[in-house]
């Protein structure tokens, strides 16, 4: 339970080996590969060596087709999972396999193709139906749509709003010019279609008329054919469009037996870029190939077995103290604080050479969640879905969550057995209902709606113990790294004016309280060389009890957050007993207790969060360190398991 010791690791190979190289290290998962930026800063050797050069850009985009392939038969072939299923088993030595990537990268670009092809017919479809229906309200003409007249006479085509008055329009167009005519094809309520035939020479003044009316020409004039005969037309390119598109979708589904496959070469080629982005962080000759990186100390032997395969030269040191900001990070943890690395993760890692925050976090983190929840009825819910979902033997961040969820559902269960909370009050509710009643077989610890003061007092008791907890770690570490006096000023100076102040409030004493102040006054600000700077930074540290305080003050969300989950429960089963019916009482008690659930579930994780990282974390993490990213197996289709 603490941070993975790592060691340094440099290797000289032969080119010739490479490829060989990063598979069996892929294989072995344990080393991660480093930017050899510090080797370059040097211009001599910069000069002998070269960056490796992978084809990275060409598997990323051969990535990005197999998950177009696969979203396309999943999007025409859906199929319901749980999100929750086990991946299936995969064999390393299949997933390096790559006899079957070609087939599956061309399976790919043509499922993309085709649904490219698909979606470009469905806008072809759609331009065709808005094309029918343009041409609907001229139905009614039995002219060519491309007419324009004959040797004296013009025809054209055109609309114009319906809001006029046709016959007006019919008078002032015959007015203007006497030797013309128009005849209305077809109205809607927006707009006249017309047709208008006038003398060749009298048509600027048929133009005047049109404009004077907003007179719209029709954009139909270049088509050949009736109206009728265009939508024909239409309509059989719908169905040719529609025949293709079955076939397309057709052959997409004969491709649903392909699937896995995909999703196997999908992984592999994943596997392909975590190679080839470690190869480019190689420096090399012509003859040989210059590898930096970290593993942890553990793993040594295991790298040996694998070096031993290999013409080589390699280098296993320790850092150095002033190279701890660059080693990567990795926390050891046993089943119980393993899952609290989904609140360090979401905060920040440790920085390499101090403390895992983990194990010392996790009582208090699961008690305070347990205080929040505080329900046997949302408990036990919580540790039911856990362990149906641990069944299926989830991994990575999904383990890590119902890891967290279980051991937080069993705190909140013992907890909801100390209040004697289930669902609230529910059953008391629901045995009046039935005209009955029920008591616990014991007498609850406690009752969050009756004893809030002692909760309250509880909860700042909790925040002391853990705080000053936090400060006895910072003091360890001082220690261990010879800082005797910053242990003795700023923990062990502390714990006495806290221990007086205890001291003082009980009529004892308050010399011990005095004794921690003059700690404080006089050595608190030790680095400064003036006596009365630094008496006067001593006194000014003094103010830092406020901020203790306000750090135990904080904890008060403990009993707000248990005491309001409690009060919403009992309200909405106050809400479903006012209605004296036990099944419209069940449908409220549902949608109530889901919604106080949920907010509970959420908001409880968020408060207890914050608590950690910001008022137990403040008092001794070091953080800032950066995750260790071996070269291994990462998966998202398949469960890799050694042959």
């Amino acid at each position: 339970m603490a941070i993975v010791k790592m060691k340094k690791f440099k290797l000289l190979v032969s080119r010739t080996d490479k490829e060989s190289l990063l598979r069996e290290l892929i294989l072995l998962g344990c080393v991660e590969v480093s930017e050899p930026d510090d080797l370059l800063d040097d211009p001599e050797f910069a000069e002998l060596v070269v960056r490796e050069n992978a084809d990275l850009e060409r598997y990323r985009a051969e990535y990005a087709s197999l998950a177009r392939g696969i979203s396309v038969i999943e999007q025409y072939a859906p199929v319901k999972t749980s999100m929750f299923a086990a991946k299936p088993d995969v064999t390393d030595a299949r997933l390096l396999d790559e006899s079957n990537t070609s087939v599956c990268l061309e399976l790919a670009k043509s499922l993309d193709a085709h649904d490219i092809r698909i979606r470009r017919i469905s806008v072809e479809e759609s331009n065709e139906r808005n094309h029918i229906e343009s041409l609907k309200p001229w139905l009614g003409l039995n002219l060519p749509l491309s007419t324009e007249g004959t040797g004296r006479s013009s025809l054209v085509l055109g609309s114009i709003a319906s809001s006029f008055d046709f016959e007006a329009f019919r008078v002032d167009l015959q007015t203007a010019a006497p030797e013309s005519e128009v005849f209305l094809v077809s109205t809607n309520k927006e707009l006249h279609y017309i047709s208008v035939v006038f003398l060749k020479e009298l048509q600027l003044l048929v133009t005047d008329v049109l404009r004077r009316y907003n007179f719209s020409l029709s954009t139909h004039r270049a088509l050949q054919g009736t109206a009728q005969d265009n939508i024909k037309s239409a309509e059989n390119r719908i169905v040719a469009y529609a025949s293709e598109k079955d076939d397309l979708v057709n052959q997409i589904m004969a491709s649903v037996d392909s699937k896995e496959s995909l999703k196997l070469c999908y992984d592999h080629i994943g596997t392909l870029i975590a190679r080839a982005e470690a190869a480019e962080k190689l420096l090399g000759t012509d003859y040989s190939l210059l590898l930096t990186g970290w593993v942890p100390a553990a793993s040594e032997p295991e790298l040996l077995v694998v070096l031993s395969k290999f013409t080589s030269a390699w280098e296993l040191s320790d850092p150095l103290p002033e190279e701890y900001s660059n080693v990567p990070v990795e926390l050891k943890n046993n089943s119980l604080t393993a899952p609290l690395s989904m609140v360090t993760e979401m905060y920040s890692l440790p920085a390499y050479g101090s403390v895992d925050p983990n194990p010392v976090m996790m009582p208090f983190f699961v008690l305070i969640y347990g205080l929040m929840m505080a329900d046997m009825g949302y408990g036990l819910i919580m540790i039911l879905v856990a362990m149906q979902v641990r069944r299926k033997k989830p991994t990575g961040g999904m383990k890590i969550f119902f890891d967290l969820l279980l051991l937080c559902g069993v705190s909140s269960f013992i907890i909801g057995i100390m209040t004697g909370g289930i669902f609230g009050d529910a059953p008391q509710q629901i045995a009046k209902l039935l005209g009955g009643s029920f008591t616990l077989p014991y007498t609850p610890l406690f009752d969050p709606l009756v004893n809030t003061s002692e909760i309250l007092i509880g909860a700042f008791v909790l925040g002391f113990v853990q705080i000053v907890f936090g400060m006895g770690i910072s003091m360890v570490q001082q220690i261990k790294k010879k800082q005797y006096m910053d242990a003795f000023v700023d923990v062990v100076a502390w714990y006495l004016i806290f221990l007086g102040i205890a001291l003082g409030a009980l009529g004892i004493t308050w010399w011990v309280a005095l004794a921690g102040v003059a700690i404080v006054v006089l050595f608190a600000s030790r680095s400064n060389p003036n006596i009365l700077g630094r008496i006067g930074g001593g006194i000014g540290k003094l103010y830092d009890i406020s901020a203790y305080f306000g750090d135990i003050l904080s904890y008060a969300r403990v009993m707000a957050l248990m005491l309001a989950g409690g009060v919403i429960a009992t309200v909405f089963n106050e809400i479903g007993a006012l209605t004296g019916n036990i099944f419209a009482f069940l449908v409220i008690f549902l949608l109530g207790h889901a919604l106080n659930f949920g907010l509970n579930l959420i908001g409880n994780f968020v408060h207890d969060m914050r608590l950690q990282t910001l008022e137990f974390f403040g008092k001794f993490y070091e953080d800032g360190g950066k995750p260790f990213k071996p070269l291994r197996f990462n998966t998202k289709y398949n469960n890799i398991v050694s042959e």
